[in-house]
C-alpha cells in the first residue's frame, strides 16, 4: 500500500494495530492529471483565442477528452471501484469472532490474528478506503466496529 496510513488506535504493547489508508494512489494520480489537464486546457484556450489554428484547436480538442475521462475516473473513484476484497486470516490459535467484513467501492479489508491474538465483536465497514486490522501474541481486538471512508 502507498498511501498514508491512519491509525485508528494506539497499539497497547500487545501486538494489536488498527490502520487504514483513506486514498489509493490512482486517485491521487488522477487528482493531480486533472489539475494539469486544467491549466493546459486554460492556456491552450488563450493561444486559440489570441491567433486561430487547427494545431491549437486539435490541441483542445485532446485535452477537452483527457478532462472528460479524468473526471469520470474520479466519480468511480478509479479503476479498482468495482471490487473490494476481503483477507480474513485467523491461525497460530489466533480466533476472529462476529467480526464480519463489508467493503464498498475498491476496499480492500484485512483482519488477521495469529498467535492467540482475538478479534470479537468487531465488524469493519469501509468505503474507498484500505483497513487493516493486526493482533497476534494474546492481543485483543473487542467490540471495535470501524466504519470507513
Amino acid at each position: 500500500m502507498n498511501s498514508p496510513e491512519t491509525d485508528l488506535g494506539q497499539p497497547d504493547g500487545d501486538g494489536t494495530k488498527r490502520k487504514a489508508t483513506m486514498a489509493t494512489t490512482m486517485q491521487k494520480t488522477v487528482a493531480v492529471g486533472g489539475v494539469f489537464t486544467t491549466i493546459a486546457t486554460g492556456v491552450v484556450t488563450n493561444q486559440i483565442t489570441d491567433q486561430w489554428s487547427w494545431t491549437w484547436a486539435a490541441a483542445l480538442t485532446v485535452l477537452a477528452a483527457a478532462g472528460a475521462w479524468m473526471a469520470l475516473l474520479a466519480l468511480a473513484g478509479g479503476p479498482a471501484a468495482s471490487r473490494s476484497r476481503h483477507r480474513i486470516r485467523a491461525d497460530r490459535n489466533g480466533r476472529i469472532e462476529a467480526s464480519g467484513a463489508t467493503g464498498r467501492d475498491g476496499a480492500i479489508i484485512e483482519q488477521t490474528a495469529t498467535r492467540g491474538g482475538t478479534i470479537t465483536g468487531s465488524p469493519v465497514s469501509a468505503r474507498s478506503a484500505d483497513v487493516k486490522q493486526t493482533t497476534n501474541r494474546n492481543g485483543q481486538i473487542n467490540d471495535s466496529p470501524s466504519d470507513i471512508g
